[in-house]
Protein backbone atom coordinates (compact mmCIF):
# COMPACT_ATOMS: atom_id res chain seq x y z
CA UNK A 1 0.00 0.00 0.00
CA UNK A 2 1.33 3.14 -1.38
CA UNK A 3 2.11 6.47 1.53
CA UNK A 4 -0.83 8.26 -0.12
CA UNK A 5 -3.16 5.60 0.25
CA UNK A 6 -2.43 5.22 3.86
CA UNK A 7 -2.57 8.61 4.43
CA UNK A 8 -5.90 8.61 2.87
CA UNK A 9 -7.40 6.60 5.14
CA UNK A 10 -6.06 7.58 8.30
CA UNK A 11 -7.55 10.93 7.41
CA UNK A 12 -11.13 9.27 6.22
CA UNK A 13 -10.80 6.84 10.03
CA UNK A 14 -10.34 10.67 11.98
CA UNK A 15 -12.66 12.33 9.98
CA UNK A 16 -15.90 9.69 11.29
CA UNK A 17 -14.71 9.49 14.53
CA UNK A 18 -14.97 13.21 14.52
CA UNK A 19 -18.02 12.83 12.95
CA UNK A 20 -19.25 10.61 15.89
CA UNK A 21 -17.77 12.33 18.81
CA UNK A 22 -19.99 15.37 17.23
CA UNK A 23 -22.68 13.30 16.87
CA UNK A 24 -22.69 12.09 20.54
CA UNK A 25 -21.86 15.80 22.15
CA UNK A 26 -25.08 17.27 19.98
CA UNK A 27 -28.90 16.67 21.12
CA UNK A 28 -30.93 14.26 19.19
CA UNK A 29 -32.64 16.73 16.43
CA UNK A 30 -28.96 18.05 15.06
CA UNK A 31 -28.24 15.25 12.61
CA UNK A 32 -24.33 15.19 12.53
CA UNK A 33 -24.25 11.99 11.21
CA UNK A 34 -25.39 13.27 7.64
CA UNK A 35 -21.25 14.41 7.36
CA UNK A 36 -20.56 10.91 7.04
CA UNK A 37 -22.11 10.56 3.56
CA UNK A 38 -18.44 11.62 1.99
CA UNK A 39 -16.74 8.88 3.57
CA UNK A 40 -17.78 6.55 0.43
CA UNK A 41 -15.90 9.00 -1.90
CA UNK A 42 -12.47 7.76 -0.78
CA UNK A 43 -13.31 3.66 -1.28
CA UNK A 44 -15.04 4.97 -4.61
CA UNK A 45 -11.36 6.52 -5.47
CA UNK A 46 -9.44 3.46 -4.94
CA UNK A 47 -11.67 1.16 -6.03
CA UNK A 48 -12.29 -0.92 -3.66
CA UNK A 49 -15.67 -2.45 -2.41
CA UNK A 50 -14.74 -3.96 0.92
CA UNK A 51 -13.62 -0.41 1.81
CA UNK A 52 -17.08 0.52 0.70
CA UNK A 53 -19.16 -2.01 2.66
CA UNK A 54 -17.05 -1.35 5.67
CA UNK A 55 -17.36 2.21 5.55
CA UNK A 56 -21.25 1.46 5.08
CA UNK A 57 -21.09 -0.76 7.91
CA UNK A 58 -19.00 1.75 10.50
CA UNK A 59 -21.39 4.73 9.36
CA UNK A 60 -24.02 2.51 10.23
CA UNK A 61 -22.94 1.19 13.36
CA UNK A 62 -21.83 5.54 14.55
CA UNK A 63 -25.40 6.26 13.30
CA UNK A 64 -27.55 3.70 15.45
CA UNK A 65 -25.08 4.56 18.42
CA UNK A 66 -25.55 8.11 18.34
CA UNK A 67 -29.15 7.80 18.55
CA UNK A 68 -28.79 5.96 21.77
CA UNK A 69 -25.62 8.14 23.47
CA UNK A 70 -26.44 11.59 22.45
CA UNK A 71 -28.33 14.11 24.77
CA UNK A 72 -31.97 14.51 24.59
CA UNK A 73 -33.35 17.33 22.22
CA UNK A 74 -36.41 19.55 21.60
CA UNK A 75 -37.89 17.18 18.90
CA UNK A 76 -39.81 13.92 19.70
CA UNK A 77 -37.37 10.84 20.02
CA UNK A 78 -39.69 9.05 17.09
CA UNK A 79 -38.76 12.17 14.93
CA UNK A 80 -35.13 10.99 14.96
CA UNK A 81 -35.92 7.38 14.69
CA UNK A 82 -37.53 8.19 11.16
CA UNK A 83 -34.29 10.90 10.16
CA UNK A 84 -32.18 8.14 11.02
CA UNK A 85 -33.66 5.51 9.62
CA UNK A 86 -33.61 7.71 6.60
CA UNK A 87 -29.86 8.30 6.86
CA UNK A 88 -29.40 4.42 7.34
CA UNK A 89 -31.25 3.94 3.77
CA UNK A 90 -29.37 6.68 2.36
CA UNK A 91 -25.92 5.08 3.64
CA UNK A 92 -26.38 2.31 1.96
CA UNK A 93 -28.05 3.44 -1.08
CA UNK A 94 -24.84 5.42 -1.75
CA UNK A 95 -22.78 2.27 -0.73
CA UNK A 96 -24.44 0.06 -3.50
CA UNK A 97 -23.96 3.27 -5.77
CA UNK A 98 -20.31 3.08 -5.11
CA UNK A 99 -19.84 -0.65 -5.68
CA UNK A 100 -22.11 -0.25 -8.61
CA UNK A 101 -19.66 3.14 -9.91
CA UNK A 102 -16.78 0.88 -9.20
CA UNK A 103 -17.77 -2.34 -11.06
CA UNK A 104 -18.76 -0.41 -13.76
CA UNK A 105 -15.74 1.55 -13.76
CA UNK A 106 -13.57 -1.57 -13.92
CA UNK A 107 -15.32 -2.94 -16.91
CA UNK A 108 -14.84 0.11 -18.48
CA UNK A 109 -11.04 -0.41 -17.94
CA UNK A 110 -11.48 -3.87 -18.77
CA UNK A 111 -13.17 -2.28 -21.89
CA UNK A 112 -10.66 -0.07 -22.70
CA UNK A 113 -7.89 -2.37 -21.80
CA UNK A 114 -9.33 -5.02 -24.53
CA UNK A 115 -9.75 -1.86 -27.15
CA UNK A 116 -6.40 -1.17 -26.73
CA UNK A 117 -5.16 -4.75 -27.03
CA UNK A 118 -7.84 -4.63 -30.51
CA UNK A 119 -6.65 -1.39 -31.75
CA UNK A 120 -2.61 -2.90 -31.89
CA UNK A 121 -3.98 -5.91 -33.33
CA UNK A 122 -5.80 -3.65 -35.80
CA UNK A 123 -2.29 -1.89 -36.23
CA UNK A 124 -0.10 -4.56 -36.74
CA UNK A 125 -2.73 -6.37 -39.10
CA UNK A 126 -3.07 -3.12 -40.84
CA UNK A 127 0.77 -3.00 -41.26
CA UNK A 128 1.01 -6.34 -42.35
CA UNK A 129 -1.96 -5.89 -44.97
CA UNK A 130 0.11 -2.68 -46.28
CA UNK A 131 3.38 -4.41 -46.53
CA UNK A 132 1.58 -7.65 -48.33
CA UNK A 133 -0.31 -5.16 -50.46
CA UNK A 134 3.31 -3.59 -51.39
CA UNK A 135 4.71 -6.74 -52.10
CA UNK A 136 1.63 -7.70 -54.59
CA UNK A 137 2.01 -4.63 -56.08
CA UNK A 138 6.07 -4.92 -57.02
CA UNK A 139 5.28 -8.40 -57.56
CA UNK A 140 2.38 -7.22 -60.51
CA UNK A 141 4.73 -4.65 -61.26
CA UNK A 142 7.41 -6.89 -61.98
CA UNK A 143 5.25 -9.23 -63.69
CA UNK A 144 4.07 -6.81 -65.94
CA UNK A 145 0.44 -7.45 -65.09
CA UNK A 146 -2.23 -5.19 -65.39
CA UNK A 147 -5.46 -5.86 -63.00
CA UNK A 148 -9.30 -4.32 -63.31
CA UNK A 149 -12.44 -4.63 -61.49
CA UNK A 150 -15.89 -4.54 -63.51
CA UNK A 151 -18.38 -2.69 -61.35
CA UNK A 152 -21.75 -4.32 -63.74
CA UNK A 153 -24.50 -2.16 -62.12
CA UNK A 154 -22.83 1.00 -62.87
CA UNK A 155 -20.75 0.20 -66.04
CA UNK A 156 -17.27 1.38 -64.79
CA UNK A 157 -14.04 -0.34 -64.09
CA UNK A 158 -11.30 0.54 -61.70
CA UNK A 159 -7.97 -0.04 -63.68
CA UNK A 160 -4.60 -0.40 -61.96
CA UNK A 161 -1.69 1.95 -63.34
CA UNK A 162 -0.36 -0.85 -64.98
CA UNK A 163 -3.21 -1.93 -67.30
CA UNK A 164 -3.64 1.64 -67.96
CA UNK A 165 -0.12 2.18 -69.41
CA UNK A 166 -0.90 -0.77 -71.13
CA UNK A 167 -3.79 0.57 -73.01
CA UNK A 168 -1.42 3.47 -73.69
CA UNK A 169 -2.71 5.85 -71.07
CA UNK A 170 -0.12 7.84 -69.19
CA UNK A 171 -0.81 7.52 -65.78
CA UNK A 172 0.96 6.62 -62.58
CA UNK A 173 -1.87 5.76 -60.42
CA UNK A 174 -5.48 3.61 -60.20
CA UNK A 175 -8.01 5.21 -61.79
CA UNK A 176 -12.22 4.19 -62.09
CA UNK A 177 -13.61 4.72 -65.79
CA UNK A 178 -16.12 4.40 -67.59
CA UNK A 179 -15.95 0.95 -69.03
CA UNK A 180 -16.73 2.76 -72.77
CA UNK A 181 -12.70 3.91 -72.72
CA UNK A 182 -11.80 0.23 -72.82
CA UNK A 183 -13.85 -0.60 -75.63
CA UNK A 184 -12.34 2.44 -77.41
CA UNK A 185 -8.95 0.41 -77.88
CA UNK A 186 -9.92 -2.94 -78.46
CA UNK A 187 -9.77 -3.61 -81.93
CA UNK A 188 -12.87 -3.67 -83.65
CA UNK A 189 -12.25 -7.09 -84.91
CA UNK A 190 -11.86 -8.67 -82.21
CA UNK A 191 -14.86 -7.23 -80.12
CA UNK A 192 -17.25 -9.82 -80.92
CA UNK A 193 -15.17 -12.79 -80.12
CA UNK A 194 -14.11 -11.29 -76.96
CA UNK A 195 -17.90 -10.46 -76.36
CA UNK A 196 -18.88 -14.13 -77.46
CA UNK A 197 -16.06 -15.60 -75.13
CA UNK A 198 -17.13 -12.85 -71.93
CA UNK A 199 -20.95 -14.10 -72.55
CA UNK A 200 -19.84 -18.20 -72.29
CA UNK A 201 -18.10 -17.50 -69.09
CA UNK A 202 -20.99 -15.60 -67.23
CA UNK A 203 -23.59 -18.28 -68.51
CA UNK A 204 -20.96 -21.27 -66.96
CA UNK A 205 -19.49 -19.70 -64.45
CA UNK A 206 -16.51 -20.70 -65.78
CA UNK A 207 -13.20 -18.88 -66.11
CA UNK A 208 -12.75 -16.28 -68.90
CA UNK A 209 -9.66 -16.39 -70.67
CA UNK A 210 -9.14 -14.50 -74.03
CA UNK A 211 -6.17 -13.01 -76.22
CA UNK A 212 -7.23 -10.04 -78.45
CA UNK A 213 -5.67 -6.98 -79.66
CA UNK A 214 -5.37 -3.14 -78.99
CA UNK A 215 -4.85 0.00 -80.53
CA UNK A 216 -2.83 1.98 -78.00
CA UNK A 217 -4.28 5.64 -77.28
CA UNK A 218 -0.75 7.20 -77.34
CA UNK A 219 1.04 5.83 -80.91
CA UNK A 220 -2.01 3.49 -82.36
CA UNK A 221 0.30 0.83 -82.42
CA UNK A 222 -0.91 -2.54 -82.34
CA UNK A 223 -0.23 -4.75 -79.46
CA UNK A 224 -1.86 -8.18 -78.45
CA UNK A 225 -2.92 -8.81 -74.44
CA UNK A 226 -3.90 -12.17 -72.73
CA UNK A 227 -6.83 -11.30 -70.35
CA UNK A 228 -8.43 -13.87 -67.12
CA UNK A 229 -11.23 -12.96 -65.64
CA UNK A 230 -14.01 -14.16 -63.40
CA UNK A 231 -17.24 -13.31 -62.76
CA UNK A 232 -18.89 -12.79 -59.27
CA UNK A 233 -22.76 -12.96 -58.45
CA UNK A 234 -24.99 -12.05 -55.86
CA UNK A 235 -27.71 -14.02 -53.81
CA UNK A 236 -30.01 -13.86 -56.29
CA UNK A 237 -27.38 -14.98 -59.09
CA UNK A 238 -27.14 -11.81 -60.71
CA UNK A 239 -23.80 -10.82 -61.75
CA UNK A 240 -22.15 -8.14 -60.30
CA UNK A 241 -18.67 -7.80 -60.41
CA UNK A 242 -16.06 -8.82 -62.86
CA UNK A 243 -12.46 -8.97 -61.77
CA UNK A 244 -9.27 -10.02 -63.63
CA UNK A 245 -5.63 -9.55 -65.04
CA UNK A 246 -3.76 -8.95 -68.30
CA UNK A 247 -0.85 -9.41 -69.78
CA UNK A 248 0.78 -7.77 -72.66
CA UNK A 249 1.78 -10.78 -74.98
CA UNK A 250 3.09 -8.88 -77.75
CA UNK A 251 6.40 -10.04 -77.64
CA UNK A 252 5.52 -13.33 -77.26
CA UNK A 253 3.31 -13.01 -80.32
CA UNK A 254 6.19 -11.70 -82.44
CA UNK A 255 8.07 -14.85 -81.86
CA UNK A 256 5.20 -17.33 -82.37
CA UNK A 257 4.71 -15.76 -85.67
CA UNK A 258 8.88 -15.78 -86.52
CA UNK A 259 8.05 -19.39 -85.38
CA UNK A 260 5.36 -19.91 -88.14
CA UNK A 261 6.97 -17.80 -90.51
CA UNK A 262 10.10 -19.75 -90.35
CA UNK A 263 8.23 -23.55 -90.54
CA UNK A 264 6.15 -22.44 -93.50
CA UNK A 265 9.45 -21.51 -95.47
CA UNK A 266 11.17 -24.54 -93.96
CA UNK A 267 8.30 -26.32 -95.44
CA UNK A 268 8.26 -24.60 -98.51
CA UNK A 269 12.24 -25.34 -99.34
CA UNK A 270 11.98 -28.92 -98.77
CA UNK A 271 8.56 -29.28 -100.66
CA UNK A 272 10.68 -27.54 -103.42
CA UNK A 273 13.13 -29.82 -102.74
CA UNK A 274 11.32 -32.91 -103.27
CA UNK A 275 9.58 -31.76 -105.95
CA UNK A 276 12.94 -30.62 -107.89
CA UNK A 277 15.51 -32.75 -107.13
CA UNK A 278 14.26 -36.06 -105.38
CA UNK A 279 11.41 -35.96 -108.25
CA UNK A 280 13.34 -35.54 -110.91
CA UNK A 281 16.39 -37.87 -109.77
CA UNK A 282 13.22 -40.66 -108.71
CA UNK A 283 11.49 -39.64 -112.34
CA UNK A 284 15.36 -40.55 -113.52
CA UNK A 285 15.38 -43.74 -111.73
CA UNK A 286 11.89 -44.35 -113.09
CA UNK A 287 13.00 -44.29 -116.77
CA UNK A 288 16.21 -45.79 -116.74
CA UNK A 289 14.48 -48.89 -114.89
CA UNK A 290 11.81 -48.91 -117.68
CA UNK A 291 14.98 -48.56 -120.67
CA UNK A 292 16.10 -51.74 -118.51
CA UNK A 293 12.66 -53.72 -118.26
CA UNK A 294 12.56 -53.84 -122.07
CA UNK A 295 16.06 -54.79 -123.38
CA UNK A 296 15.88 -57.94 -120.54
CA UNK A 297 14.43 -61.13 -122.31
CA UNK A 298 10.66 -61.35 -122.36
CA UNK A 299 9.34 -63.05 -119.70
CA UNK A 300 12.22 -63.38 -117.54
CA UNK A 301 12.72 -63.26 -113.92
CA UNK A 302 14.48 -60.11 -114.75
CA UNK A 303 12.58 -58.57 -116.54
CA UNK A 304 9.61 -59.37 -113.89
CA UNK A 305 11.67 -58.12 -111.37
CA UNK A 306 12.87 -54.56 -113.48
CA UNK A 307 9.63 -54.20 -114.33
CA UNK A 308 8.17 -54.09 -109.98
CA UNK A 309 10.83 -51.62 -109.44
CA UNK A 310 9.58 -49.35 -112.20
CA UNK A 311 6.04 -49.70 -110.47
CA UNK A 312 7.54 -49.32 -107.13
CA UNK A 313 9.20 -46.04 -108.53
CA UNK A 314 6.21 -44.55 -109.81
CA UNK A 315 4.46 -45.12 -106.40
CA UNK A 316 7.14 -43.56 -104.96
CA UNK A 317 7.39 -40.64 -107.57
CA UNK A 318 3.30 -40.27 -106.50
CA UNK A 319 3.67 -40.04 -102.69
CA UNK A 320 6.65 -37.74 -102.60
CA UNK A 321 4.41 -35.78 -104.86
CA UNK A 322 1.65 -35.37 -103.01
CA UNK A 323 4.10 -35.19 -99.92
CA UNK A 324 5.53 -31.79 -101.81
CA UNK A 325 2.02 -30.38 -102.41
CA UNK A 326 0.80 -31.34 -98.96
CA UNK A 327 4.30 -29.08 -97.95
CA UNK A 328 3.38 -26.21 -100.82
CA UNK A 329 -0.50 -26.50 -101.23
CA UNK A 330 -1.34 -23.00 -102.23
CA UNK A 331 0.27 -21.56 -105.39
CA UNK A 332 1.96 -17.78 -104.96
CA UNK A 333 -0.95 -15.83 -105.77
CA UNK A 334 -3.94 -15.16 -103.69
CA UNK A 335 -6.43 -17.40 -105.82
CA UNK A 336 -5.10 -20.49 -105.01
CA UNK A 337 -7.00 -21.68 -101.94
CA UNK A 338 -10.22 -22.98 -103.84
CA UNK A 339 -7.86 -25.21 -105.79
CA UNK A 340 -5.76 -26.16 -103.02
CA UNK A 341 -8.81 -27.27 -100.96
CA UNK A 342 -10.73 -28.92 -103.63
CA UNK A 343 -7.51 -30.62 -104.29
CA UNK A 344 -7.15 -31.82 -100.26
CA UNK A 345 -10.71 -33.07 -100.32
CA UNK A 346 -10.13 -35.04 -103.41
CA UNK A 347 -6.75 -36.90 -101.90
CA UNK A 348 -7.94 -37.15 -98.49
CA UNK A 349 -11.00 -38.95 -100.11
CA UNK A 350 -8.69 -41.18 -102.39
CA UNK A 351 -6.71 -42.62 -99.40
CA UNK A 352 -9.22 -42.70 -96.58
CA UNK A 353 -12.35 -44.21 -98.67
CA UNK A 354 -14.68 -41.57 -96.67
CA UNK A 355 -16.82 -39.35 -99.01
CA UNK A 356 -15.37 -35.96 -98.74
CA UNK A 357 -17.29 -33.06 -100.46
CA UNK A 358 -15.37 -29.66 -100.99
CA UNK A 359 -18.34 -26.48 -101.73
CA UNK A 360 -17.41 -23.11 -102.86
CA UNK A 361 -20.53 -21.83 -104.78
CA UNK A 362 -18.97 -18.78 -105.55
CA UNK A 363 -15.60 -17.15 -106.43
CA UNK A 364 -14.14 -16.14 -103.12
CA UNK A 365 -10.33 -13.67 -103.81
CA UNK A 366 -8.25 -13.92 -100.90
CA UNK A 367 -6.46 -11.10 -99.79
CA UNK A 368 -3.08 -12.28 -99.63
CA UNK A 369 -1.37 -15.72 -99.24
CA UNK A 370 -1.13 -15.58 -95.42
CA UNK A 371 -4.36 -15.99 -94.66
CA UNK A 372 -5.03 -18.53 -97.69
CA UNK A 373 -2.12 -20.81 -96.24
CA UNK A 374 -3.65 -20.50 -92.42
CA UNK A 375 -6.87 -21.68 -93.51
CA UNK A 376 -5.49 -24.27 -95.76
CA UNK A 377 -3.60 -25.28 -92.88
CA UNK A 378 -6.68 -25.09 -90.50
CA UNK A 379 -8.63 -27.46 -93.19
CA UNK A 380 -5.74 -29.99 -92.93
CA UNK A 381 -6.09 -30.23 -89.53
CA UNK A 382 -9.72 -30.54 -89.12
CA UNK A 383 -10.22 -33.28 -91.96
CA UNK A 384 -7.14 -35.01 -90.77
CA UNK A 385 -8.84 -34.90 -87.35
CA UNK A 386 -12.15 -35.73 -88.29
CA UNK A 387 -10.74 -38.90 -89.68
CA UNK A 388 -8.65 -40.35 -87.01
CA UNK A 389 -11.13 -39.32 -84.53
CA UNK A 390 -14.77 -39.25 -85.59
CA UNK A 391 -15.11 -42.66 -87.49
CA UNK A 392 -17.33 -40.40 -90.34
CA UNK A 393 -18.99 -41.55 -93.59
CA UNK A 394 -19.47 -38.00 -94.84
CA UNK A 395 -17.58 -34.80 -94.47
CA UNK A 396 -18.35 -31.34 -96.05
CA UNK A 397 -15.75 -29.36 -96.60
CA UNK A 398 -16.94 -25.61 -97.79
CA UNK A 399 -16.08 -22.11 -97.76
CA UNK A 400 -18.47 -19.53 -98.49
CA UNK A 401 -18.66 -15.50 -98.62
CA UNK A 402 -20.72 -13.39 -96.01
CA UNK A 403 -21.63 -10.14 -95.88
CA UNK A 404 -19.29 -8.89 -93.66
CA UNK A 405 -16.38 -11.70 -94.25
CA UNK A 406 -16.06 -15.27 -95.01
CA UNK A 407 -16.36 -18.89 -93.12
CA UNK A 408 -14.40 -21.84 -93.29
CA UNK A 409 -17.02 -25.04 -92.41
CA UNK A 410 -15.92 -28.39 -91.69
CA UNK A 411 -18.71 -30.74 -90.83
CA UNK A 412 -18.81 -34.71 -90.18
CA UNK A 413 -20.80 -36.94 -89.32
CA UNK A 414 -18.89 -39.10 -87.16
CA UNK A 415 -19.17 -39.96 -83.45
CA UNK A 416 -18.80 -36.13 -82.26
CA UNK A 417 -16.86 -34.47 -79.17
CA UNK A 418 -17.86 -33.14 -75.96
CA UNK A 419 -17.74 -29.65 -75.25
CA UNK A 420 -14.15 -28.46 -74.97
CA UNK A 421 -13.07 -26.49 -72.24
CA UNK A 422 -10.03 -24.28 -72.49
CA UNK A 423 -8.04 -26.89 -70.37
CA UNK A 424 -8.39 -29.96 -72.02
CA UNK A 425 -8.24 -29.20 -75.72
CA UNK A 426 -6.06 -31.23 -77.52
CA UNK A 427 -2.67 -29.69 -79.17
CA UNK A 428 -4.48 -29.67 -82.73
CA UNK A 429 -7.33 -27.83 -81.54
CA UNK A 430 -5.13 -25.57 -80.40
CA UNK A 431 -3.14 -24.96 -83.27
CA UNK A 432 -6.37 -24.49 -85.25
CA UNK A 433 -7.52 -22.08 -82.96
CA UNK A 434 -4.46 -20.10 -82.92
CA UNK A 435 -3.89 -19.96 -86.65
CA UNK A 436 -7.36 -18.54 -86.66
CA UNK A 437 -6.35 -16.13 -84.25
CA UNK A 438 -3.45 -14.85 -86.08
CA UNK A 439 -5.52 -13.77 -89.00
CA UNK A 440 -8.23 -12.14 -87.17
CA UNK A 441 -10.09 -14.70 -87.13
CA UNK A 442 -13.00 -17.15 -84.99
CA UNK A 443 -12.25 -20.31 -84.53
CA UNK A 444 -15.30 -22.12 -83.11
CA UNK A 445 -15.75 -26.54 -82.52
CA UNK A 446 -18.75 -28.16 -81.16
CA UNK A 447 -21.09 -31.02 -81.48
CA UNK A 448 -23.27 -30.70 -84.54
CA UNK A 449 -27.06 -31.12 -84.06
CA UNK A 450 -27.65 -33.80 -85.76
CA UNK A 451 -24.39 -36.03 -84.65
CA UNK A 452 -21.09 -35.14 -85.59
CA UNK A 453 -19.01 -32.19 -85.06
CA UNK A 454 -18.45 -29.13 -87.13
CA UNK A 455 -15.24 -26.65 -86.92
CA UNK A 456 -15.84 -23.19 -88.18
CA UNK A 457 -13.36 -20.16 -89.12
CA UNK A 458 -15.11 -17.03 -88.96
CA UNK A 459 -12.77 -14.20 -91.05
CA UNK A 460 -14.06 -10.92 -91.08
CA UNK A 461 -14.02 -8.97 -94.78
CA UNK A 462 -10.87 -6.41 -95.06
CA UNK A 463 -8.28 -5.53 -97.24
CA UNK A 464 -5.02 -6.80 -97.88
CA UNK A 465 -3.18 -3.49 -96.47
CA UNK A 466 -5.54 -3.86 -93.43
CA UNK A 467 -5.02 -7.47 -92.50
CA UNK A 468 -1.17 -6.89 -93.31
CA UNK A 469 -1.64 -3.58 -90.45
CA UNK A 470 -4.25 -5.56 -88.04
CA UNK A 471 -2.16 -8.77 -88.42
CA UNK A 472 1.23 -7.45 -87.15
CA UNK A 473 2.07 -7.65 -83.51
CA UNK A 474 4.38 -4.96 -83.94
CA UNK A 475 3.92 -2.22 -85.66
CA UNK A 476 7.88 -1.68 -86.32
CA UNK A 477 7.77 -5.27 -88.47
CA UNK A 478 5.77 -5.84 -91.83
CA UNK A 479 5.24 -9.12 -91.43
CA UNK A 480 2.35 -9.92 -93.56
CA UNK A 481 0.52 -12.59 -90.99
CA UNK A 482 -2.10 -11.80 -88.82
Amino acid sequence: MSNKRRALIAALILYSVLVFVLDLISPLGIEVWVLNLPVFLVPMLFRNTRMVVFAGLACSIMTLTGSVLSPPGSNPPSWDAINRGMGLATIWLMAYMAINTINRSRQLDEAISSLRLEMDQHGRTTRSLEQSEERIRLTVEGAGMGTYDVNVKSGTVYWSANHLRMLGYATNVDRETPIDMWLQVVYPDDQARIQEEREQALQNRSLYSVEYRIRRVDNTEIRWIKVFGRWYYDEKGQAVRFLGVSFDITPRKMLECQLLEITAETERQIGQELHDSVGQEITGLGLMSQTLSQRLPEASSEQRLAIRLVAGLNQLHKQIRALAHGLVPVEMEAKGLWAALDDLATSMREQSGVSIQFECPEWIEMPDHAISMELYRIAQEALSNALRHGRPRRIDLSILALPNGLRLRIRDDGVGIAEQTKDNKGLGIRIMEYRATLIGGVFRIKPAQEGGTVVTVTLPQRGSNQHKETGDVSTNKNSNRG
